[in-house]
């Protein structure tokens, strides 16, 4: 395949309690896992069809058995399956299992998009073709990105595609974290960008949890080379030295670990800072790094603060209790976060979940960054050290 476009669109309908289902299993073998959740799927949906199934699975599993097994066991007009190394049920967190959300006929079209490569104009004409007559006071888009896919090219095609008329989302990988980053798009399996985009009149926002704070004065980053990952200069000056200022005689030790991600570069946007994954201090002093870098903007470097995680988490969880009737929060967790948060990286789901209680239903899956909608929900940044959300509601057509 190169690329694969399906479009489904179903009946608006008003969406009840039992018209959406999570289950989970960590049963090993494949086929008995799917057919685990599919009984618990079932028990609450009943005999309704399921327009669309929504699953996170583990490297243990083979995409081909799972797609097998669900036509015969749910039979769902829509599958939309991403492999991630980890996966979170309500208050836990499973190295071994998947999970599964099930929606029955609801209050939108859903089109469909699996391209190989990400390539810039691929991904603007299949997304601008297939967008055109979409209908709904909301739109969304939902991407799983393997590290086979340039993510600043991909990115870059939806940008032209979709302009500021989409809040999109995305979990991206990248590095493998099994022999395949496997996605599986109805009948389609392989690894590329795979994307369910939904319209229609329907509640879909978004939430993200940080804990990094500024250390030192901020700077001015000067050059960049975006193609290439790379910042190279800061104030005028060879991008590494920036962390020479502040390490001084263990600088040539910390260029020769793999500390550089925990003391990130922010950069500050709106009271509030976009963090920029810094992989590597490379020896022509330039900074190999992950994100949405540009030239002439203010910036600090960052440091972890798990305290400060666990407070932050705290009080958005309580925003979200306090200020709406979400049904299920789908929650993208960074895998860097976790390294960071060692002993408390169970608790802060744990400690999600709590607060959101127990009307609320949460799956997850963890990734290297995500892509969560702007401050005004019609702009896109990547993200790698948050825990992000998209939280849905259970009424629709209000």
């Amino acid at each position: 395949y190169n690329q694969h476009i399906i479009f489904v669109q179903f009946a608006l309908q008003n969406m009840n309690i039992d018209d959406i289902a999570i289950a989970h299993s960590i049963n090993s073998a494949g086929d008995s896992a799917v057919k685990e959740i599919s009984r618990g799927i079932k028990s609450i949906i009943k005999a309704k069809p399921i327009s669309l199934c929504l699953l996170f699975f583990t490297p243990h599993y083979k995409p081909a058995i799972i797609r097998e097994v669900l036509n015969i066991t749910l039979r769902p007009k829509n599958v939309f399956a991403i492999q991630t190394p980890m996966v979170i049920f309500q208050n836990k967190v499973l190295s071994t299992g998947m999970v599964c959300c099930c929606l029955s006929d609801s209050a939108f079209q859903l089109r469909k998009v699996f391209t190989k490569d990400g390539d810039t104009l691929n991904t603007e004409y299949f997304f601008r073709k297939n967008t055109m007559n979409l209908k709904g006071r909301k739109r969304i888009l939902l991407s799983a990105i393997s590290p086979k896919v340039n993510i600043h090219h991909y990115l870059r095609g939806l940008g032209l595609a979709l302009g500021k008329s989409f809040n999109i989302f995305g979990a991206g990988f990248m590095r493998k974290y099994g022999l395949n980053n496997f996605q599986i798009l109805n009948d389609k399996i392989g690894e590329g960008a795979a994307s369910i985009i939904a319209a229609g009149d329907f509640e879909a926002n978004s939430e993200r949890i940080g804990g990094f704070i500024p250390l030192g004065r901020k700077f001015t980053i000067t050059r960049v080379a975006p193609e290439k990952n790379r910042i190279l200069e800061i104030d005028g000056k060879p991008a590494a030295l920036i962390y020479k200022k502040y390490l001084e005689d263990k600088f040539s030790f910390f260029k020769k670990t793999d500390f550089c991600s925990f003391y990130p570069i922010g950069i500050n946007k709106d009271n509030s800072y976009n963090i920029i994954n810094v992989l590597d201090l490379l020896e022509d002093d330039s900074i190999f790094c992950f994100g949405d870098i540009k030239e002439n903007i203010d910036a600090n470097i960052m440091i972890s603060n798990p305290k400060h995680m666990m407070d932050t988490l705290e009080k958005t969880a309580l925003k979200i209790k306090s200020g709406h009737n979400y049904g299920v929060v789908i929650v993208f967790d960074s895998i860097l976060r976790r390294r960071i948060l060692k002993n408390d990286a169970n608790k802060e789901i744990s400690e999600l979940k709590y607060i959101l209680g127990e009307d609320t239903k949460m799956i997850g899956l963890y990734c290297d960054y995500q892509i969560m909608p702007g401050e005004y929900m019609h702009e896109f940044s990547i993200e790698n050290y948050h825990l992000s959300m998209i939280l849905l509601d259970n009424r629709i057509n209000k």
